[in-house]
């Protein structure tokens, strides 16, 4: 790229966005691989970052090269963009693979060696074309014509790394919200309270992905076919390309790094005789007979009634199953399979009836019953309690006065 071919304000727009959201990549890379106990999760994410910091290294790079010439090293840094870019949808998706482990065991691990085939030839796609001689390399220009065989084949690898990449970016978001969904009703098996846990942020982020993706194709479209319709040209805008670059940046920076793990497990094993804790996985043959199963459900029934453990506000599977002296795949197998609902709509369901008696027998407000009875936020009591009854606090309790 020649800057002194293209309108100065522009390049020297471009060049500024480039910088500002080189550092800002930069800066949020070094804060994601800060000691932490949460390291290891945050990881790819910082790995993320880091590609797309050196991403954007072509255009700084090609104002500091000596004279700007279309050298080896400007295509050095103008072709790394392959590979780097090829290496983001994936590493999003393994962050949220990491947030979303399942300690318990209910989650297969997924065999990665299959992700990183686009990656690896990513990369050998710009190894290859930094071996060709000086002469192949200047002439590799779209519409390019009467090419030999070496730029031929660069040619087409280019065109199906691109390709590749808008292919991908789809299908790792939908990754994301299939695993998101998974994990979300994978809480409700070990939680009681799940608002604070759910990553909603991270099921926003990856359709504003798909948006991002959508508006990159709608203004490859039109730049191409010059196509002319209202509101083209928001698709050909530099400033609004620029704007969503940023606004992605900053949501998946700021909430990924506020982020920590949903699942984590007590640092205990509860031991009772020759039992001893083992993964929550589907119950299969558990060794249970149907009147143990019977003892623990009736201990767990009598929890709820007699002791209120319901109040708790961040009761979870491995709190109950300690107050029972048993497993929690124990507990888990009892409450799915003789009391006949997770652990998650079991313990709102107890809070709803106290809700219930609450709102009928006294002029405290919903909000300080709502806490009274265990949930953490009222807009988790109000989905809840709907959900229940089919009616809102207020409207029951309007109902029974």
């Amino acid at each position: 790229m020649d800057p002194a071919a293209l309108n100065f304000d522009q390049e020297t727009f471009r060049l500024a966005a480039a910088v500002g959201l080189l550092v800002l990549s930069a800066f949020c890379a070094h804060l994601l691989l800060l000691p932490d106990r949460h390291r290891h999760v945050r990881f790819p994410l910082a790995l993320f970052f880091v590609a797309q910091s050196i991403e954007l290294l072509a255009l700084p790079a090609s104002y500091l090269l000596p004279g700007g010439d279309p050298g080896f090293m400007n295509l050095l840094f103008e072709l790394v963009e392959i590979p780097m870019t090829m290496s983001q949808p994936f590493l999003l998706w393994l962050y949220v693979l990491r947030l979303t482990s399942d300690p318990t065991g209910m989650f297969a691990v997924p065999r990665l060696v299959w992700h990183g085939l686009p990656i690896g030839f990513a990369c050998v796609l710009y190894v290859y074309i930094l071996l060709l001689p000086a002469p192949l390399q200047a002439s590799l220009q779209p519409g390019a014509k009467d090419l030999v065989i070496w730029q031929s084949i660069a040619m087409f690898g280019l065109y199906g790394a691109t390709i590749l990449f808008y292919v991908l970016v789809p299908i790792y978001s939908v990754m994301i919200l299939q695993r998101l969904s998974r994990y979300k009703t994978r809480l409700k098996d070990l939680f009681a309270s799940t608002e604070n846990r759910e990553l909603g942020w991270a099921r926003w982020l990856a359709i504003s992905v798909v948006a991002f993706w959508a508006f990159n194709v709608i203004a490859i479209v039109v730049s191409e076919f010059n196509l002319s319709f209202l509101g083209a040209s928001l698709f050909d805008s530099l400033l609004a390309a620029i704007i969503v670059r940023y606004t992605l940046t900053w949501s998946i920076a700021l909430w990924g790094m506020r982020q920590r793990p949903g699942i984590v497990p007590p640092n205990k094993k509860i031991s009772v005789g020759s039992v001893t804790e083992l993964p929550l996985r589907k119950y299969g043959r558990s060794g249970l007979s149907d009147a143990r199963l019977d003892r623990i459900a009736t201990k767990i029934e009598a929890l709820m009634r007699d002791e209120q453990l319901y109040l708790q506000p961040d009761l979870s599977l491995w709190d109950l199953s300690d107050r029972i002296g048993v497993t929690t795949h124990y507990t888990s197998q009892a409450l799915n399979e003789k009391i006949g609902q997770r652990f998650f709509d079991y313990i709102n369901h107890w809070r709803i009836q106290d809700a219930k008696n609450r709102l009928r027998s006294s002029d405290a407000t919903i909000l300080a019953i709502a806490y009274d009875v265990g949930f953490n936020s009222r807009s988790s009591f109000y989905t809840a309690f709907k959900r229940e009854l089919g009616l809102t606090p207020s409207q029951y309790r309007s109902k029974m006065a």
